[in-house]
This record gives structure tokens, sequence and C-alpha cells, in this order.
């Protein structure tokens, strides 16, 4: 019995023979090497592909005909191939596409931002006259050791002068937040026609004292500091405590079963009557413009969400004393999908609340997340951290000698993430000590844009005729 196999011919075409004598000459010699196999196998490949363009190689053509199609398809495969090389690296720098939702959220469904109010004077003359003994100190007047201690304590919420020599100690305990708070203005006896929704409450049902990087502010719609920070935390007094958040998470919002009365509050309309609304005063008496760094006089307000530490420095608006203001605030949120999650952080980057994990804080915020880096760096570089952060129990608070080490921490830090940032943008290796502490922005996000307007108020006029009990009308407010 005879095979018969296919071979190819030098001429490219294709013949049947016995096996025996498939590849052989007539000498029955081999007549092909490899490279002649590997020629064959291409013009077979071209002569029966579908690819258009492709047989013309396998024909028998004028070489301008094959140099047309050469390049032709060159080309096409350049840019086929760049087109995959950029999606690639859109993909890989961005694997996270953002787009606006196709469904309106409900004003109901969204949390009240937290308010928190801190009076630009910080303290009652009758208690510590900052001016006085400032005066005293730039005329070079010898202070007492409980004079430099307290003056230290306020020169971290007052405006720090570069000629003024800080005597105090380098580190203090509980006695500075007892005199920061001893000496604070009384606000909420100064505050009055506090409402929300229309309905009137005393003032102190709505707002709470808290610690800020201004001093002693006073808050409104946060969440508790046992939800949002850890137990090791230590606290002072009662300050910034509140209703406990039940039915309230920054991911999944409120739960279906959460009431009309429920912590955060909330909005049920939008609109003035569904607002904040309150009167804030201050004695004459207590108007310090040494303290401070402008000599514009009255209250600075931020607007937060309710899961995060104000830190008013940072961002505020002002509102002058015997003026009107009114905030226009719009929410603006970013949810994301879970598929999102398989993603590592630095490459979606942003973190899920619930996904990073920080020592003091419960809820993870950027914002959250940069206070507690600083405090952790402050402790390395000062030994102690500011009034205003978390702490856990034998860690000291910075007293007025450490305030220029905070500064330089401050602008050390600053510096040293800008430089890490520059030399990760040019390929290059870092030498900054900064701890790296990838405080990424939450992958769930609530923001609030606000349009505020201002304008003068004749308060003295209005209560005037209004005959209002709770407003003392002379000069001292």
């Amino acid at each position: 019995m005879t095979i018969m196999s296919m071979c190819g011919s030098e001429r490219g075409d294709l013949e049947l023979t016995d096996k025996e004598n498939c590849g052989k000459n007539e000498n029955g010699k081999s007549s092909y090497n490899c490279g002649q196999n590997l020629l064959n196998y291409v013009v077979e490949f071209c002569n029966n592909g579908t690819i258009h363009g492709i047989r013309y190689f396998g024909e028998y053509r004028t070489w301008i005909e094959k140099l047309w199609w050469g390049v032709s398809i060159s080309l096409s495969l350049y840019f086929c191939v760049s087109l995959i090389i950029q999606t690639y690296i859109k993909w890989e720098t961005s694997p996270v596409i953002v787009s606006f939702a196709t469904k309106e959220t409900a004003v109901w469904q969204i949390p009240f931002p937290a308010v928190t109010i801190c009076p630009e004077s910080k303290t009652r003359a009758s208690v510590f006259n900052y001016t006085y003994y400032f005066r005293k100190k730039r005329n070079n007047e010898p202070l007492t050791e409980e004079e430099e201690r307290r003056f230290g304590y306020l020169s971290f919420i007052c405006d720090t002068k570069p000629n003024i020599e800080y005597k105090a100690p380098k580190f203090a305990g509980e006695e500075m937040l007892e005199f920061l708070d001893e000496a604070q203005p009384k606000f909420l006896e100064n505050s009055f026609d506090c409402r929300f929704m229309g309905i009137e409450y005393n003032c102190s049902e709505l707002f709470v004292p808290i610690f800020t990087d201004d001093g002693i502010c006073y808050t409104f719609n946060i969440v508790d500091r046992t939800q949002l920070l850890h137990d090791i935390v230590i606290h002072y007094k009662n300050f910034h405590k509140t209703k406990v958040a039940h039915d309230w998470t920054l991911e999944d919002g409120y739960v279906s079963s959460a009431g009309i009365d429920a912590y955060p509050r909330r909005a049920l309309r939008a609109g003035v009557p569904f607002s904040l609304e309150i009167k804030m005063s201050v004695d004459v008496d207590d108007l310090d413009y040494t303290c401070g760094k402008t000599s514009v006089k009255g209250f600075k307000v931020q607007i937060s969400h309710p899961q995060r530490m104000p830190r008013v420095r940072h961002q505020h608006f002002v509102v002058p004393l015997e003026h009107l203001a009114k905030a226009r605030i719009a929410p603006d949120m970013m949810t994301t999908s879970a598929e999102v999650k398989q993603y590592k952080p630095k490459k979606r980057n942003c973190h899920f609340p619930s996904e990073r994990g920080l020592k003091y804080f419960k809820k993870y915020s950027k914002s959250n997340c940069a206070l507690e880096c600083f405090a952790n760096f402050t402790m390395i570089r000062c030994g102690c951290v500011p009034y205003y952060a978390p702490r856990e129990k034998g860690m000291p608070l910075c007293g007025g000698g450490s305030l220029r080490c905070l500064e330089e921490a401050q602008k050390y830090q600053l510096r040293g993430n800008l430089e890490k940032k520059f030399d990760a943008l040019n390929n290059r290796k870092t030498h900054s000590d900064i701890p790296n502490c990838r405080c990424y922005p939450i992958c769930t996000s609530m923001y609030y844009d606000i349009e505020n307007t201002q304008t003068s108020w004749d308060w003295r006029t209005t209560y005037k005729y209004n005959d209002d009990e709770r407003v003392n009308i002379s000069d001292s407010k």
C-alpha cells in the first residue's frame, strides 16, 4: 500500500507524492532545509489566509504591490498596538471611572452638615488679659512663672510673634485644657434664638464644646467621640459629647428603619425654613485685637460632614460682628461600587472608611488621617502633641516652650511630603525621613459646597422695637 502526502515544491505549489519521496530530489537527497520549509509555510499561510492584503505576499506580484501592502499592514499594526498601549496605561493610572448618578438623592437621605463655630475672641479679659501681658513681654518686663505658663498656653491659639521669647515649660498636662476652658468666652450664654427645622431650642441642646486647632469651638451635628475615636484616647470633661449615631454611616447612609429624628440630624426639605439659625454676640470687654491674625472680630464657621474632626484653620468662612450671614449649602456626594475594592488603594487613590484602620480614629477620613499623622510626628520630633490632637495616656501636651518646635515640625512635614511627591514624579529615590502616612481621600466622600452672603445688621434697632428681654441693648455686646 502506498501512502500519498502533500509536499511543497520549490515554486511554492503543492503536489502529491508518496510519503517516502516527500522532500527528496531526483538523487534521493533532501531538497529542503529549515529556511526553505519556513518560507513554504509562510507562502502557504499567505495564500490561504483570510486577512485582507496578506495573500498578496504569497502570490507572484510586483515588488511595488508588495511594498504597498507591507507599509499598509505595518501602519495598521502600529496604530493598533499604540491604541492598546494607551488604553493599558490609562487603565493602569486611572482604573476607576467617575460618572454622574442618573438618579437624584433626596435631601432627607443626606445628613445635615456638622457646623463648627469658633469665636475670634479667645479669652475673657477678666480671667487673662492677653494684650496686657503681651505688651509687658514686648517691653521686656518680667512675668511670673504662672503668667508665663498661661501666656504660652494662649499663644497656641493666638498669633505667635517672632520677636517674643516664650519661657513657658515645654510640656503641659490637664491644667492647660482647664485654663483654656476657664478663660474662653461664654459662647452659649451669649448665643440665643437657636433654631433648627423652624423649631427653637436652647443653644446648649444643639451645640457642644470641642477642642480644635483654633481653640475651643462649638459644633453641631457631629458624630459622638465614642464613635469617632478609640477607647485609648483621653477626653476632657463633656467635650465632643453628643448623641450616638445608630442609624447612619458614611458608606451606607441612613438605614431604612431610621426615623425622622435620627442622629445625625437631617433636613426634611431644602430651604430657609428647614435651616439652622443662631444669633451670636460677644462682650466688648472680651474683644482682644492682639490675639488673632486679623483685626476682624466675629466668628469662624466650618462646614463638614459629621464624621470628620473639625480643622477650622484649614477651611472656614468668617461672620463679622454686627453682620447677618446666610450660607447656601449644596451637598456633593461621591459613592463607590464594591467592585472597586479589588484594586489596591494606591491604584484607585482612595480608601474606604472601614478599610483603613487608624490608631486613634475609628472612622477614616483624609483629614483624620492627616491629624493623627501630625500628632505622631510631633511626638517623635518634639516629645509632645498639640492640645487639640487625639492622644493616649502618657503622652504629654505641648506647652508654650514647644511652640517653635511645633511650628517647625509642621513646616518640615509639609516640605518633606512635597519633596516625596516631586521625587515620585521624576522617578527619583526620596531621602526624606518624613513617615509616609498614605492619607488618601475616602472613596465614599461627602462635601458641602458653600455660597455665603453677608449684610450689615442693625440688631440694636431690631431688638429695641421687639422689646426682647434676652438682649441687653447697650454697648457691652
